[in-house]
């Protein structure tokens, strides 16, 4: 403003001996007025009205008609009211462009905030269909193997019976990697296990693990600071196997689990608690007792 104000000033003085550009119409000076209130609004346009004004009636040349003190007053106030008039009035058209070009910005700011966040629930929603679509096949898969492997318990031939224990504990600690140990006095001896168990010890009965399991039945895990030390070649997580009369009955270790959540661990409970009540299938009763004598190489 003051650049345009300066070289119309230079040019009113090197050209036109300071007259205020008198005859001129429209006069230049309306430029500065109108590219501020343009460009910036109502505010700016007043104050480059009040300049102009102020450098039109500063001139002491530019009234050459009759001595009419009115006329002389309407001559000198028409072009500093126009100047205001017009920048007031371009000045709000300009600002309320400018508050709809702001409004549209931060109506577009929030759209795309808000399709960043449409597109984060999309891949959650996508995310969940894909566990829900493998949770719905693995329960469908895991209901036809809890029933063939219960139809297998009936069963009179002892392996037939072990191999169905074994399956039932491997669908709920989603492993195969796991044994079964057998608790019969201060006997700790292995069973059975999984179809991906191998190299683990037959006998624990000298173990740190079965002098903390007869101290003290409980779960043991490798997370635990506490038990890092009894399970340290051993496995990941032990599950003791409470009898009819809350004696130490079995010992279910799962050497390999990538995390132990507390809905995983209930349900193991859940199956060390179900054993636990079998007192006939486990061999506590003479008559089942031959059919769980399981040959050397049975065992893991």
């Amino acid at each position: 403003m003051l650049v345009l104000f300066a070289i119309l000033i230079a040019i009113d003085h090197g050209l036109s001996h300071g007259d205020a550009y008198s005859g001129l119409n429209p006069n230049p000076y309306w430029l500065p007025v109108l590219v501020m209130a343009i460009a910036y609004g109502t505010g700016m346009g007043l104050v480059a009205g009040a300049i102009a004004s102020a450098i039109w009636l500063c001139q002491a040349n530019i009234w050459s008609g009759s001595a009419d003190h009115l006329e002389q007053q309407l001559r000198l106030s028409i072009q500093p009211m126009l100047w205001m008039v017009a920048a007031l009035i371009v000045g709000e058209v300009t600002a309320s462009r400018r508050n709809r070009i702001a409004d549209q910005k931060r109506q577009h700011l929030a759209m795309l905030r808000d399709r960043e966040k449409l597109a984060k629930v999309m891949a959650r929603l996508a995310d969940t269909n894909r566990r829900l679509q493998v949770r719905i096949a693995t329960e469908q898969r895991t209901v036809v193997e809890a029933i063939a492997a219960g139809l297998d318990l009936s069963e009179s031939d002892s392996e037939h019976q072990i191999d169905a224990v074994a399956r039932m504990i491997a669908l709920v600690a989603r492993t195969e990697d796991f044994t079964f140990y057998d608790v019969r006095g201060s006997q700790v001896v292995a069973r059975f296990c999984g179809r991906a168990t191998s190299g683990q010890a037959r006998d624990l009965s000298r173990s740190m693990l079965a002098e903390a399991m007869f101290a003290k039945p409980r779960v043991l895990q490798n997370d635990d600071p506490a038990d890092q030390a009894i399970l340290a070649q051993v496995g990941a997580i032990a599950l003791p196997i409470m009898g009819a009369r809350d004696q130490l009955v079995g010992i279910i270790i799962i050497h390999n689990v990538s995390r132990v959540t507390a809905a995983y661990r209930a349900q193991l409970l859940q199956v060390t608690d179900l054993l636990g009540k079998s007192c006939a299938l486990f061999g506590r009763e003479p008559a089942f007792h031959a059919k769980w004598q399981m040959p050397e190489e049975k065992v893991a």
